[in-house]
């Protein structure tokens, strides 16, 4: 089943079920998506620049990106939960189910790992977006932003929940120190749209 082609209201029936999959990793790569689709709104609705011309096409791949993101993640727990199900009833069955077990869930790391580096480049995008893009439309920017933020953190917890079952130390913090990076330099644009949003387009007198 391809879950990003499927009606949302099937992905969230499934998603609140006790199904495996989809899971979290899926729902942080729709949330991405989300986001990404609310930026082209923006970008829709602005007199095409030279830039924003560019921003669409980056869109136009992070937006595939995201659904492929929303699969990957689904086929990456299966693996992990067919690994698990293997047999171990003698040793070498044990060994190569953990075996099995760590190399599932080194793959599984993968695709949140991907997601956390597509919400960056979604939030680069926000912070050019917010600057170019039709200032009427700046709700659905730092919405965008706020769901892209969303799926970094998302992902974050994903890969750190994988690899505390993971055995290779060298795999672990290579992953650990990647994953931290990203997230504060998510922080950091997140941080930078927010401020130009309060200082430069929001102009309310109950703020």
């Amino acid at each position: 089943m391809k879950w990003s082609s499927e009606s949302l209201e099937k992905f969230n029936d499934t998603l609140g079920s006790d199904n495996p999959t989809p899971g979290g990793g899926a729902a942080a790569a729709a949330a991405a998506s989300i986001s990404v689709a609310l930026l082209a709104m923006v970008t829709a609705l602005t007199d095409a620049g030279d830039e924003v011309k560019e921003i669409d096409r980056e869109l136009a791949d992070h937006l595939q990106q995201s659904y492929r993101l929303i699969e990957e993640d689904c086929r990456g727990f299966e693996g992990v939960m067919e690994a698990y199900r293997l047999p171990a009833e003698s040793q070498a069955e044990v060994q190569l189910r953990q075996a099995r077990i760590e190399e599932a869930l080194k793959a599984a790391s993968r695709p949140p790992e991907k997601l956390m580096g597509l919400a960056l480049e979604i939030l680069e995008a926000a912070n050019l977006v917010v600057k170019n893009g039709n200032r009427n439309a700046w709700a659905e920017t730092g919405i965008a932003a706020q769901l892209a933020f969303s799926a970094l953190q998302a992902s974050y917890y994903n890969v750190m929940i994988n690899i505390c079952s993971i055995d290779d130390e060298g795999f672990n913090r290579e992953i650990a120190t990647e994953s931290r990076e990203k997230l504060e330099r998510g922080k950091e644009l997140k941080a930078r749209l927010e401020n130009y949003l309060d200082e430069e387009i929001i102009e309310c007198p109950y703020l």
